[in-house]
């Protein structure tokens, strides 16, 4: 059954419950010091507002938004514990089947924005089966490894999601290296673990 709602209408359900998902995880693996914070628009002015709001807690982001281009996001997530942070971009979609088109948007926005997490999700559709086969076979096309011109390497993580809007709940579709908010979530808590 396809939403009436236009896709952004489905913004907050979808942020709500990754939020709550990713903070029980963050509980459960022992991390009671990590904060998200939620924003939808351009990039850097966003980044920006995100400092004035929380300067505590997103003070570690400055350089960051100094460096970053301007791109306009469906949604993005700055997960921090006020000195370190990681950036987790959904491009969210309301298609009969995303496909190919639109997961190379996602992997553009994070490739421009060096974030090391992305999530395509479709709302209450799947992929497409082009896209589908690609993620189940390819690896690569999931986990980018780049390396930057000062040699550091910047790791990619994407994966595909489908949201149920009757359930009001992910169905998991196994695509990707992030394929599931438990594999966000333990992506995550290794990054602040270390």
């Amino acid at each position: 059954m396809r939403s009436k709602k236009n896709e952004v209408a489905h913004y907050p359900e979808i942020i709500r419950h990754i939020e709550s998902q990713l903070q029980s995880n963050f509980r459960a693996g022992g991390i009671d010091d990590i904060k998200i914070f939620w924003k939808s628009g351009e990039l850097t002015s966003k980044l920006k507002e995100l400092i004035r709001e929380y300067p505590a807690e997103c003070a570690c982001i400055e350089t960051y938004a100094k460096a970053t281009p301007p791109l306009n996001l469906d949604i993005f997530g700055v997960v921090t514990n006020g000195s370190h942070f990681e950036i987790v971009i959904l491009e969210v979609k309301l298609i009969d089947a995303a496909g190919l088109n639109q997961w190379s948007q996602l992997v553009g926005y994070n490739l421009v924005s060096n974030a090391k997490y992305g999530l395509l999700i479709n709302i209450d559709a799947g992929a497409s089966e082009r896209l589908i086969r690609i993620l189940s076979f390819e690896e690569d096309a999931s986990r980018i490894v780049r390396k930057k011109a000062d040699g550091s390497e910047v790791e990619h993580l994407l994966g595909f999601m489908e949201w149920n809007t009757i359930t009001q709940n992910f169905e998991y579709s196994g695509l990707g290296q992030v394929s599931s908010l438990s594999a966000l979530s333990s992506a995550l808590i290794a990054q602040f673990n270390q």
